[in-house]
């Protein structure tokens, strides 16, 4: 069922019938759906959580909410397929994810290193903040469409996460914590305002 395409809705309205549909999918106390709560940490809010709170919001406001999108991004990361792809730009070799998750330790410097010694990259000084950075951008670049709040996120500070380990659980936490009802609801007003649902001065 497609959701009332027709509709103008204001943004009290939007964000009212957010927390609605947030209660209603995780099942939550509605007292704990502040617009600061993040829907992982601060709600339980799970895989199946999330695609039962898109068919809602499909169906409420003829709004996809992209939450498989996050989760897609959240495997390639972990299986290190866009480490891959920015390594391929930068040093125009194609070397299989697969590969690249057997270097131990997981950090850019040891893939760095195993580049040099099985295909012949040369090192460079810098390289190994230079390969963070590409990463970090071409991952925040990837989840710009989301409804993730990355406005306080710097590159530097999610790079430090990185360079310590490219499995990096805080770093899935810090990406994850920008999940929260504030920024489904800003998502919402910016699709609805985009196709001219939104009603002028709310």
């Amino acid at each position: 069922m497609e959701g009332d395409t027709a509709k103008i809705w204001t943004r009290p309205e939007v964000h009212a019938t957010v927390g609605k549909l947030i209660v209603e999918s995780l099942g939550v106390d509605e007292a704990k759906v502040t617009s600061d709560a993040a829907l992982v940490r601060d709600l339980g809010a799970e895989s199946i959580d999330f695609l039962d709170l898109s068919f809602k919001c499909q169906q409420t406001f003829g709004v996809d909410l992209p939450m498989r999108l996050i989760q897609e991004r959240r495997i390639e990361w972990r299986d290190l397929s866009v480490l891959a792809r920015v390594l391929a730009t930068r040093y125009q070799i194609a070397v299989p994810a697969d590969e690249l998750r057997m270097v131990s330790p997981a950090t850019v410097g040891a893939v760095l290193e195993h580049l040099a010694a099985k295909h012949g990259v040369a090192r460079v000084p810098g390289d190994e903040q230079a390969v963070v950075r590409s990463l970090v951008e071409r991952m925040l670049a990837d989840l710009a469409p989301t409804p993730l709040d990355l406005s306080d996120l710097t590159v530097d500070q999610f790079a430090g996460y990185l360079e310590k380990s490219l499995h990096s659980s805080e770093a899935v936490e810090v990406i994850m914590s920008r999940l929260t009802v504030r920024a489904v609801t800003e998502y919402i007003v910016g699709q609805l305002a985009a196709a001219g649902r939104l009603a002028p001065g709310t």
